[in-house]
C-alpha cells in the first residue's frame, strides 16, 4: 500500500470517528472530541496528495 493511499484513509476515517464522537451524546466534551478530531482530515488529506507528487515524481525518474 503506499503512503498516500494510507493517508487518505486515515482523513476518512479521521471524518467517521469525528462524526461517531459528535454524535455520541449530549455532552459537550464529546461535540468537543468531535469537532477537534474533524480538523485532523484536511490534514491527512494534505500529507497524501504531498505523498502521491513525492510518488509520482520518483516514478517519473526512474
Amino acid at each position: 500500500m503506499k503512503i498516500s493511499n494510507a493517508l487518505y484513509l486515515l482523513g476518512y476515517g479521521s471524518i467517521l470517528l469525528s462524526a461517531a464522537n459528535y454524535l455520541k451524546g449530549d455532552q459537550a466534551n464529546n461535540e468537543r472530541n468531535g469537532i477537534f478530531v474533524g480538523h485532523w482530515a484536511p490534514t491527512f488529506f494534505i500529507l497524501g496528495k504531498v505523498a502521491e507528487d513525492r510518488e509520482k515524481h520518483s516514478e517519473g525518474s526512474n
